[in-house]
């Protein structure tokens, strides 16, 4: 990960963690900023330029490529000052890298669970959530380009 990106994604992490708002007690057990970091890499390289797009009738935008449905389970979280309910604040928030965390964030601790089925809960396992979400986990990702990304970017 690039200076830049681990400095922004550390900013962020450290912004949730000190949010009242949007979090539980604590995070989930191996809830890091390394892991949310290499999610956003394997989602877009982390690129702030990508445009929306849709794959299956399904639009997906920002950093974290996230659908309105994601954002939506994730409790629909907002730019400072914007109305969920307003047309676009879907898009204006994921496009927007911190909002766009926060909906991860709050997605991964609303769904937190062994997709795996190692008996363990880790970052292989929020990975697994985001990608396929919280109905659909336990499905196999090792052959994936997106899980082969995360993994190099995890073990580096």
């Amino acid at each position: 990960m690039g200076a830049l990106l681990q400095f922004l994604l550390t900013t962020v992490f450290v912004a949730l963690v000190f949010s009242q708002n949007d979090l539980q007690e604590e995070f989930p057990p191996g809830w890091t900023e390394k892991c949310i970091g290499c999610m956003c890499e394997a989602s877009s390289g982390c690129n702030q330029t990508l445009e929306c797009m849709i794959q299956n009738e399904v639009k997906y935008c920002g950093v974290f490529l996230l659908s309105d449905i994601y954002w939506q389970d994730a409790g629909t979280p907002v730019l400072q000052g914007d109305d969920p309910n307003r047309i676009g604040a879907f898009e204006r928030c994921v496009r927007d890298p911190y909002c766009a965390a926060r909906a991860v964030n709050q997605y991964i601790q609303r769904y937190a669970k062994d997709c795996n089925n190692d008996r363990i809960l880790s970052c292989d396992d929020y990975v697994r959530l985001h990608y396929f979400g919280e109905a659909n986990c336990e499905r196999p990702i090792t052959s994936l380009p997106y899980y082969r990304v995360f993994r190099n970017c995890i073990s580096s």
